[in-house]
Formats: structure tokens, sequence, C-alpha cells
């Protein structure tokens, strides 16, 4: 069988399977209206590593190249985590339903090149589908569409797009009321159940213009090809950038023989799992991982370089822990937000004028002695620009004469009419 090439991006933080379940959706006995307007194709079969083209895995290495250092920055203090393939993903959906410029920028933006986006990553679902000993790996995307557009000739969603995401991105597509107050929750349990309860996100549903909210969620575990042993543990200091941080429990263990890097900048180790790799990058004294990410050639590069096989003596802390990220923030300066919001061109997508009003990302992690666990979830929301302000005839209202009064509560009833004929009567 053909080896997996794609070790990092491909290997760590991984995909994949089409999402189950359909028809109305359920929150702990509450039955939400959840209608379904299109259902996860068929996953291709006997597709091989080597069919997924060299120019567009290329690609994903340079987009993971060019956003993780704005992704990962953070405090000094604080852990960092993001998944270019999640944020590929959903930006993959939002590039189909887009056309003209704003097509040409999200291509450009996502480095695609010439690669037609949907087909190939049609074909790496199909490679990244996995469910068996020591190793699990699930991808989903999902559509949740604000019901009125589901039935509508003009102005509402295309079906057309949702055809194409069904087939080659594996995406259900449902048809909400954004207002019903737990949608938001049937929304959630739908990233807890795909990223195995590692993730539950706090939806806000609150904008009155919204749109649709597209959802990728990635899910990646895996155990060493060789685990550590529990006494392989022991505890020592980690030298952060703020102070040092004792009694941190290590996994040690002599590897011979390791593959390697060895490098002005960095050292570097390839573990093997049980399927794929993990790659720990040593910046050397007086560099920071910010520093190495900064060259936006960095992550591809690692691939291309010799690694040599070594003795490694390795010594890898356990850790565990979560990220939330403002994706159009940390990529302001590559202009994701020039690109998506203003005036962009969503007409493959709707038929009205519309905007990306966020796009977050969640993540989680833990690294252990029998393996690692990761999952992320990237949430993209398009609200509506078409209304334009109503023009209004001029009205002059002089309560100078009697008049009427209606009061009304929130539910609409009449509580209470009148008439005014003495304003000074008592």
């Amino acid at each position: 069988m053909l080896k997996k090439i794609t070790a990092l991006m491909l290997g760590i933080l991984v995909l994949a399977l089409p999402l189950a379940g359909c028809g109305t959706a359920l929150n702990g006995g509450d039955q939400v209206e959840a209608r379904t307007l299109a259902q996860p194709g068929q996953a291709l079969e006997d597709v091989y590593y080597n069919q997924v083209s060299d120019e567009f895995r290329a690609s994903l290495w340079d987009f993971a190249g060019k956003t993780s250092g704005l992704a990962l920055a953070g405090g000094k203090n604080e852990n960092s985590l993001y998944s270019p393939m999640s944020l590929y993903y959903a930006l993959g959906m939002l590039e189909a339903g887009s056309a003209g410029g704003t097509k040409t920028a999200l291509r450009n933006f996502l480095e695609t090149g010439d690669a037609e986006v949907g087909g190939e990553l049609q074909k790496l679902y199909a490679l990244m589908t996995l469910e068996d000993e020591g190793i699990a790996e699930q991808i989903a995307n999902a559509i949740w569409i604000r019901e009125d557009l589901a039935d509508k000739e003009k102005d509402g969603v295309k079906k057309d797009w949702l055809d194409l995401l069904a087939n080659q991105f594996y995406a259900s597509a449902f048809a909400v009321d954004f207002s019903d107050s737990k949608t938001a929750e049937v929304m959630s349990d739908w990233v807890e159940e795909q990223t195995r309860g590692k993730i539950r996100p706090q939806i806000d549903l609150g904008d009155p213009d919204l749109l649709l909210v597209l959802m990728n969620t990635v899910y990646f575990k895996a155990d060493w090809e060789e685990p550590f042993s529990k006494d392989s543990i022991i505890l020592d200091n980690f030298y952060g950038s703020d102070g040092v941080y004792g009694e941190v429990p290590y996994l040690s263990r002599l590897i011979i023989p390791n593959k390697v890097l060895v490098a002005d900048e960095f050292d570097a180790a390839s573990i093997p799992l049980v399927s794929g790799q993990m790659k720990f990058i040593l910046p050397r004294e007086g560099l920071t991982p910010e520093d190495l990410l900064a060259d936006p050639d960095f992550l591809l590069s690692l691939s291309a370089r010799n690694w040599n096989l070594a003795r490694l003596d390795l010594r890898l802390p356990k850790f565990s822990y979560r990220d939330k990220l403002d994706i159009l923030k940390a990529m302001d300066p590559l202009g994701l937000s020039g690109i998506v919001q203003g005036t962009p061109d969503f007409s493959a997508m709707l038929d009205r004028d519309a905007e990306v009003s966020s796009i977050s990302q969640e993540t989680f992690i833990a690294l252990d002695e029998k393996g690692v666990e990761a999952a992320g979830y990237t949430q993209i929301m398009m609200k509506d620009t078409s209304a334009m302000p109503q023009e209004y005839e001029d009205l002059v209202l002089h309560l100078d004469r009697p008049f009427i009064f209606v009061i009304t509560d929130d539910a609409g009833t009449p509580l209470f009419v009148g008439i005014v004929r003495n304003p000074l009567a008592e």
C-alpha cells in the first residue's frame, strides 16, 4: 500500500465520516424541526494516495504554512491549536458557492492553483475515513439554512450548490428556525457528536439577518505505533518563556532508530502512529516557534528536507488543552475579511446579497502514553445584506382632537382600548 504523505496536517488533524442521521433533530426530548434538504453522497471507492495530485497536496501545505503562524499566535503561557484542514474544508464549501472576483480571491487564499477543490477533497475524504483498532479519523460537514430560504424559487439557497456539497464535501443540509432557542442546542449536539464529545460550542443565532451557517468538524485519534509504558513517565521542569514549570510529566524513551531532522534553526523527530505520524520540532536556543512559523514555507519545507535515522533520546511532555480562535481576526493580515465581507459574490450559493459575518474555530488535543486525540470545529456564519432601506410616506400626526389608543401585551392580545376626548379630565 502506498504510504501516506500528508504527515503533519493530514495525519494529526484529519478527517472523516459522512454525517449520520437526518430528518428531525432531537434535543433533550424536545423536538426541533430540522428538515433535510440534502444528504451526503456515496464516498468514492478504490481511491489511492497517488490519485491526489501533487499540486493540490502542495497547496494544502502552502495554506497551512501561511495561516498557521497567524492562527497560533498566543500569550507567553498559553497553548495554541489550529486545524488547517478544518478551515480549508469550510472555506472550500464557501468557495463552491462563490463567483466572479470573490471566487478568484478565495481560490488564491486557499492556494489552489488550477486544482478543482471539491474533486480533490472528495478523494481525500475517501482516504481519510478510518475506523479500526488504534485509529479513528472522521470529518463531517453540515449547512444549517434559515427555513424560509429553502422554499423560495427566488432569493433562496441554490439547489445546485447543495447538491455539489453533498456529493463532493459529503455535507448534509438542514432547514431550521434560527429564532427557535432550541435550534442552537441541536447544532451544538451535532458538533459534539461528530467530535465524539470533545467539543460542544456555544452557538449564537441571535443575528436577525442570519441566513445560514456552514460547519466542519475534524476528529482524529491514533495510538502510538509503540506505546509508552507507564514506567516511562518521569517528572521534570519545563522552561517556559515566562518562567519554569516544575513537576511536568514526560514520556521518555530511547528509540533506535528513529527519523530525525537536524537543521540550523531546529531539531525535529517524527514519531510513528498506528496510522500517520506526529512531528515534534524544537527551535534552537534564542529562537521561538513563532520565529519558525513566520516563514510561510516552513511547514512545506519539512517534507522536502532530508530526514535521517538516528538514536533518539525522547522526552515528550503529556498535555491536554483546548483553544478557540477568531479566524477573521487572525487572518486579517492575509486579507480574508476583505474577500468575504463588504460586497462579496456568493451568487452560486444564494439568490441574494450576503456576506460572512464570522468565522471561528474551536480545537481540542490530548497526548499521553497511549497516543494522541485531536478534534477541530470550524463555523462560518453568513448574513443577509440585500435588505434595502424602505422608503416611507410622510405622516403628520397631531393628537389635538379625540383619539383612540390600544394597549397590547407580548402575546399580541388587546389588553386595553380607550378614547381620549379631554386630556385634562381626571
